[in-house]
């Protein structure tokens, strides 16, 4: 399966990143049943740093692009 986004993000469910906010006014969420994915990052952690795109329209795929540039890989051992 070939992802809708870019190349080089991590594509995760939507659903495994539950702390991941709109941001206001839902900026770069238009979309007909939900956010496109294609006006660029949508998301934002908690304290409000942009980090990912929800790509959750009726007409593609339903997934989450964590942006490779702004977040890492966390190893807690």
């Amino acid at each position: 399966m070939i992802s809708a986004g870019p190349r080089h993000n991590i594509v995760i469910h939507p659903e495994d990143a539950p702390d991941l906010q709109p941001l206001p006014n839902w900026e770069n969420s238009v979309g007909c049943c939900g956010p496109s994915g294609d006006s660029g990052l949508n998301r934002a952690c908690p304290c409000g740093a942009r980090v990912a795109t929800l790509a959750a329209d009726c007409w593609g795929p339903y997934e989450l692009h964590l942006d490779a540039k702004r977040v890492y890989g966390y190893d807690p051992s």
